[in-house]
């Protein structure tokens, strides 16, 4: 992370800029002075249209003591603008910026470990389809791109990033973006209302004291343990705020056959200061809930119907699929066969819309949730002309800002991490830079921000603090989410006790978000103290920390870990998330050491059901002809008759499960000449996803070995190096 100067002088005007020849980027210079700046970048045309908006929306945050910069330009690539944002923040101390209206958008590949889930094949696909969309191009200084060669296509620019980047996130400032809908017509005028609504809600800011969350149907294997865990996090970082009833809500799909009339009526309460969507999701939809659970005969049937008929629906091979699944419940045709009569489309697509929220429902809905996130896939996919996120905004009512992901995202990913600092003010925006991935976006306005419960903190200028006399100093600050922004600060600054500090939070700390934060951040250090937390938190009170560390167990594949997930897996029976991970994680252990230590742990155990327990671990052991995982795939990628897609498809599966039992064999493809050069590509993209293993020195010192050697095509060391700097990134 790069660090700016502390203070600057500003003065009022308008300053051109040369960026190319006739051309000029302008400046709008901010009328205060103060600690920390923030930018406005935009397009001409949307700067003269918008401009009356545009300048209320700069007199209102500089009222609250942020100097604004609006510099607009005809930008043709996005080195223009990041430019413009390093050269403002190395000099003027640029917080923060926001994007309005045609501001380039960067298009990244070769950056999959930086997102939570996303993992589409790059050769496979489109480039536009594989290239990740995300604003870390301007927000993270570190990260290092190169342009992919691919022509621009209107405001998407392409790039990968280079094997000699930073491999992790580290923002040096927060943004935003704000972009029209195409569905909402003129461009110009969406951009100006919005603004207006903006600085309305600026001026009447609210505590944050009024919060809903909602449990889509298939979040967290629809764990009830999972789901109620939020509400006790809640209290952690907010104290006693939502101790009176219904100032706080925490709602389920179980809760109702269709919850989606419900949602819209929370969504459109005035009071909203914040909803959280947990859910899974498309740029055109919020998929809420599934099939109702129901309670009579006539109902299930009508449901196995409607099921059936929707499947009979699917172009190809629709009906016969339909068939087949009628037959193995020993039903007939008649259950199904009426799928293409008018009245039946109609009935369905009736009941399938009760199932979630689409774009044509946003603008009527009229969204009065001042900030929305969206713990959902591409509801944030600004690549698109219309998305969920952004008709939010643009909609009428008061949401002025949302937290969206623009791919694919993983369930099993932390929604809360310091929450409680939008309670204290904390610009949305300076809240999200810190817990950034790479698809993770603000739709909307970044410096909006909720009154301050203690506004004798000025929680925005202690957030800027680089000091770590000053963060050492708040570690036991009484706000838990202060001791994390703490944790982070000193993350940051690279201090050398913090590994120390970290694992006593583990240890001692009665706050959740506390554990979990020191927990996450010990892991990017991986050194020595993240084994002892991962023993620890296997057994931690809160089930989002016990699920991940029994998930990172598999990644790691230390065989201390084998007895331990065996022990959790008995022991959180209950818990549905927990039980799923542990099934994944056992399967990158070797078998034989997996199956001894299973006959050790049952040995003296008579509890009820001990029997069964122990042949359902041992089952999850096996795949097919009596081979584990690890050993079936391992088989078929280096089987020099198999074919080269299914051998590359499996290479390419171990992103997902590390087989670390086999590491020597995948070395040893690797480094083979005679293997085609496509298969030694792959592997060292897969080899790189054992950032946490054991055995990632071993393969950091085979890839040096095989780049000394000199005998490699520029692709595949390329992406050597990459890997090499991969499993040993310090972060």
């Amino acid at each position: 992370m790069n660090y700016r100067k502390p203070f600057f002088v500003l003065l009022a005007g308008v300053l051109l800029l040369s960026a190319a020849p006739g051309r000029s980027q302008t400046f709008e210079n901010p009328s205060i002075q103060g600690s920390s700046s923030f930018a406005v970048i935009t397009d001409s045309r949307t700067a003269r249209e918008c401009r009356p908006q545009m300048t209320a929306y700069k007199q209102t945050l500089e009222a609250e003591g942020l100097p604004v910069y609006i510099v607009s330009h005809d930008w043709t690539t996005p080195e223009q603008v990041r430019d413009v944002l390093r050269k403002l923040y190395a000099e003027n101390a640029l917080e923060g910026c926001v994007f309005i209206g045609d501001v380039p958008i960067a298009m990244i590949t070769k950056a999959q470990h930086l997102t939570s889930a996303f993992k589409m094949d790059e050769r496979d696909h489109p480039l536009h389809e594989t290239s990740v969309p995300s604003d870390r191009f301007y927000d993270d200084f570190d990260l290092q791109f190169v342009p992919q060669g691919t022509p621009s296509q209107g405001l998407f620019h392409y790039y990968e990033m280079s094997p000699d980047s930073p491999q992790y996130i580290s923002c040096d400032i927060y943004s935003g973006r704000i972009k029209a809908q195409k569905a909402y017509g003129d461009p110009y005028k969406q951009i100006a209302r919005y603004l207006e609504k903006a600085v309305a809600e600026h001026r009447d800011a609210t505590p944050f004291d009024q919060f809903v969350s909602y449990t889509g149907h298939g979040s967290y294997s629809n764990s009830l343990i999972a789901w109620r865990d939020e509400q006790q996090l809640l209290d952690e970082q907010f104290g006693d705020v939502f101790s009176r009833t219904h100032n706080a809500k925490f709602l389920r799909y179980s809760m109702q056959p269709f919850v989606k009339e419900s949602l819209i009526r929370e969504v459109r309460r005035d009071d909203v200061d914040m909803m959280v969507f947990h859910e899974h999701g498309m740029p055109h939809r919020q998929y809420l809930s599934g099939t109702p659970y129901v309670e009579s005969a006539e109902d299930a049937a009508a449901e196995m119907q409607r099921s059936l008929r929707e499947l009979a629906r699917r172009p190809g091979s629709g009906r016969e699929s339909a068939a087949k699944r009628a037959a193995e419940k020993g039903l007939d045709s008649t259950w199904y066969n009426r799928a293409e009569e008018p009245e039946m489309l109609r009935l369905d697509s009736i009941a399938d819309l009760r199932t979630g929220i689409i774009l044509e429902e946003v603008e009527a809905i009229a969204p009065n949730a001042r900030f929305v996130v969206f713990d959902a896939c591409y509801n944030g996919d600004y690549r698109e002309d219309d998305f969920i996120a952004g008709h939010y905004i643009m909609a009428p009512g008061r949401c002025v800002t949302t937290f969206a992901n623009s791919v694919n995202v993983l369930q099993d990913k932390s929604a809360f991490d310091l929450l409680g600092l939008l309670g204290e003010g904390l610009r949305i925006g300076a809240w999200a830079k810190n817990i950034h991935i790479l698809e993770s976006h603000v739709i909307g306005d970044p410096t909006y921000r909720f009154k301050a419960a203690h506004p004798e903190l000025d929680i925005n200028s202690m957030a800027l603090k680089r000091n770590n006399g000053f963060w050492l100093g708040q570690l036991d600050n009484a706000i838990p989410d202060i001791q994390n922004l703490a944790m982070i600060r000193l993350w940051e600054n690279d201090y050398p006790q913090l590994p120390a500090i970290l694992l006593d939070k583990c240890s001692e700390s009665p706050y959740s978000v506390v554990r979990y934060n020191a927990f996450r951040l010990l892991e990017s250090l991986n050194g020595p103290e993240y084994k002892q937390a991962l023993m620890l938190a296997a057994y931690d009170r809160f089930e989002f920390l016990r699920r991940i560390a029994v998930t990172r167990m598999g990644r790691i594949g230390d065989e201390a870990f084998i007895s331990v997930l065996i022990d959790v897996y008995v022991r959180d029976r209950n818990a549905a998330r927990i039980v799923f991970n542990i099934s994944e994680a056992i399967r990158c252990f070797d078998k034989q050491q997996v199956e001894k230590a299973i006959e050790t742990y049952f040995a003296d155990k008579n509890f009820y059901h001990a029997r069964e327990e122990k042949q359902e671990l041992l089952d999850k052991l096996i795949e097919r002809n009596e081979l584990s995982p690890g050993e079936s795939s391992t088989r078929e990628i280096l089987d020099p008759q198999g074919k080269p897609r299914w051998r590359q498809a499996r290479i390419s599966f171990l992103k997902n499960r590390p087989y670390h039992q086999h590491v020597t064999e995948y070395l040893t493809l690797l480094g083979d000449e005679q293997v085609p050069e496509i298969l030694r590509v792959r592997m060292a993209e897969a080899l790189a996803w054992f950032n946490l293993s054991v055995r990632r020195h071993e393969i950091a010192d085979a890839g040096r070995k095989l780049l000394a050697r000199g005998n490699c095509s520029p692709e595949l060391a390329k992406e050597v190096q990459r890997m090499i700097n991969r499993v040993e990134s310090k972060k």
